[in-house]
């Protein structure tokens, strides 16, 4: 299994050649696009011509909105959560799927663990994050201000920047959250420790603190993992369905009632909709048998190359309804586990289509 799993959807982009892939986004949108949601949802079957006609920002909003509509067709109150690509907030229909957005590296970790966000892109990502809030939408933020990925050291300058972090979130309304890029530590911040929830979080809009813990620390069993986090008294809290991501490990009903339960707040479960990962229920060994990070022969079409900077993750064509039915299937799982929401992750890999 990868080093940080799973894939939290963080990539270091080329702003400039970002900018040009925006510019003429919007410029072909303002031609050809009409709007596209009107309270229903029909999944669109998978293209079958040359890239060059695919919108792939419409694909993946088509998709979200699908995933969306699923959900609440068996549980109306169930949350989506968009993770980045928060250029899509200009686009309102897209917005009122939503539940909310998280956003990575708002502040501390875009280039570099530790190392502050260059402060033209958090205004850039503060605009976009806007949008979100003006639709009346949660909007979390995620810093990485600790230069180890695996364990936090609240030293004087930590502190100093997790203190940063959390008040310029809270200035611009949204809720904040400081921890270690590979999640795997439940992260509680000195002088920003979560109340009790009492009442217990019924709604979205209760929600003032969250964590994001997706794999245990290595000295915790599943026991303590789930317990930890249940006293924790965080309001909203994000982890794997799994214990360690495989199908062996699935967390119970049982399991998830009792998390909530004790936590008396929200639970969601992260899902990754843009890449497709090798220690997943889904993945088959002959996809990639010499482990070359390039689908074999037998591997279906929607698989794409590894991304080289989380192994065992690979790009898919997630317009193409191979791909698509495999993530009702995941999202029929949660559901039937007892999350309140699930979090969408690595949506901004059409930046990736859009750039080949």
């Amino acid at each position: 299994m990868p080093e940080g799993f799973p894939n939290s959807g963080h990539s270091k982009k080329n702003m400039k050649h970002r900018t040009i892939i925006i510019l003429t986004a919007i410029f072909s949108i303002a031609i050809f696009r009409s709007p596209w949601f009107n309270g229903t949802v029909t999944i669109q079957p998978a293209w079958g011509g040359t890239g060059d006609e695919i919108d792939y920002r419409y694909e993946m909003e088509q998709f979200v909105a699908a995933i969306a509509a699923r959900a609440r067709a068996k549980n109306p109150k169930f949350g989506i959560f968009a993770q980045n690509a928060s250029e899509l907030g200009t686009d309102p229909d897209y917005v009122s799927v939503l539940t909310g957005i998280g956003q990575e590296d708002l502040y501390y970790g875009y280039n570099r663990d530790g190392q502050a966000t260059p402060s033209w892109i958090t205004q850039e990502l503060e605009t976009n994050l806007d949008c979100f809030k003006a639709s009346g939408k949660l909007v979390l933020s995620v810093d990485y201000p600790f230069k180890n990925r695996n364990t936090p050291k609240f030293d004087s300058k930590s502190i100093r920047k997790i203190d940063k972090a959390y008040q310029k979130s809270l200035s611009k309304g949204y809720v904040p959250y400081a921890t270690v890029r590979n999640l795997n530590y439940l992260v509680v911040n000195p002088g920003h420790e979560p109340l009790p929830n009492e009442p217990p979080i019924t709604d979205w809009n209760q929600v003032t603190e969250w964590a994001y813990q997706l794999q245990p620390s290595w000295d915790q069993k599943r026991v303590s993992f789930l317990h930890d986090l249940g006293d924790s008294k965080f309001d909203l809290i994000v982890i794997d369905y799994s214990f360690d991501g495989s199908e062996d490990t699935e967390f119970t009903p049982v399991e998830i009632t009792s998390l909530k339960n004790s936590l008396k707040g929200k639970v969601i479960s992260y899902l990754s909709i843009g890449e497709a990962e090798d220690y997943r229920w889904y993945w088959q060994d002959e996809w990639d048998a010499n482990h070359d990070g390039k689908p074999d022969l037998s591997a279906p079409e929607w698989l794409d190359i590894e991304n080289l900077d989380w192994p065992g993750n690979y790009k898919v064509h997630y317009w193409d309804s191979g791909w698509q039915e495999i993530i009702f299937a995941y999202l029929d799982k949660i559901l039937a586990q007892g999350f309140d929401g699930a979090y969408l992750d690595l949506i901004d890999v059409y930046e990736y289509y859009e750039g080949q």
